[in-house]
């Protein structure tokens, strides 16, 4: 089936990864999503139709690892040359997004559904960069930057 376009999906793991993957799920049949995640369990492998980068996993708590990350989502950007990049979250998901942004590449940020009150912290770094900002709480909209567009679970 002829796709529209590639996708890099990146996600930290655990609930990041399961709301990125319901996204991709509905997406699949439309765009060719390439996932990176730092699951050990899934090595740079072929799943099916369904192609997952292990990547190094790093947050605000081990900055010591942000700078390998990026150089290692540097790498699989320039690999994999998608059209867009879209993630859920939390820290290789605003190293991708910045790294899209620098590379002009059009990026979608996807707050997670935890985040009933405001933005995740994540997600307030990246909202300035990112192309698209959605939020799955309607409370947290600005109609204009910040959009809800409906939640994925």
């Amino acid at each position: 089936m002829w796709k529209k376009g590639k996708v890099l999906a990146v996600s930290s793991p655990g609930g990041h990864w399961v709301q990125l993957n319901k996204i991709g799920n509905k997406l699949e049949d439309q765009f060719l999503i390439i996932y990176a995640s730092p699951r050990g369990q899934y090595k740079v492998a072929q799943q099916g139709e369904r192609v997952v980068h292990n990547i190094m996993d790093a947050s605000a708590d081990s900055k010591i690892k942000l700078l390998p990350l990026a150089l290692q989502l540097f790498w699989l950007i320039l690999k994999e040359r998608p059209a867009t990049i879209m993630s859920t979250g939390a820290a290789p998901g605003v190293i991708a997004i910045l790294l899209g942004k620098i590379l002009g590449i059009k990026t979608i940020w996807i707050d997670s559904i935890a985040n009933v009150q405001r933005l995740s912290r994540s997600g307030r770094m990246i909202q300035a960069y990112a192309d698209i900002v959605l939020t799955q709480w309607p409370n947290l909209s600005d109609g204009e930057k910040i959009l809800h567009k409906g939640s994925v679970l």
